[in-house]
């Protein structure tokens, strides 16, 4: 599987240790997850890769352990549209200005029967700060849309 990482200048960047060897990341294109993910409290940056042979399909990877690496994939890809709520305090985390700077994308994971994509568990991403966490939908008290097309 080839992984693909944009080009990278000498100085401003960072190796990232993968399952596939050693890439380049641009340090201002690393995500900060700024409380960790769950199940990773001690992982706070990451590197976003996709593979090249499959464009519907992104990698989540650790910066500091490269063991970590999740499959992630966008609610379009399963033809939803995908409509969360932020409460303040993750407004505030994420530093989202607007919607427009925010992107949705679900962790994956694959079986005999295709993909499964964890919808109650999104992570919310700023594109534009770099900043991202995982917004936890198991609050009897908010809602999930999905619409189907």
């Amino acid at each position: 599987m080839a992984m693909h990482a944009h080009n990278v200048q000498e100085n401003a960047r960072v190796e990232v240790r993968t399952r596939f060897g050693t890439l380049p990341v641009l340090k201002e294109n690393l995500l900060t997850f700024p409380q960790g993910l769950p199940g990773f409290e001690d992982h706070y940056q990451f590197a976003l890769f996709h593979d090249e042979d499959n464009s519907s399909v992104f990698y989540l990877q650790s910066v500091d352990d490269p063991d970590v690496r999740l499959p992630l994939t966008s609610p379009h890809w399963f033809r939803v549209d995908y409509q969360i709520t932020l409460n303040d305090e993750e407004t505030d985390l994420l530093r989202a200005e607007s919607a427009e700077d925010l992107e949705i994308l679900l962790i994956v994971a694959e079986d005999e029967n295709g993909l499964r994509a964890h919808f109650r568990a999104p992570l919310v991403i700023n594109t534009r700060r770099r900043i991202a966490i995982q917004k936890l939908l198991d609050d009897p008290q908010g809602s999930l849309v999905i619409t189907a097309h």
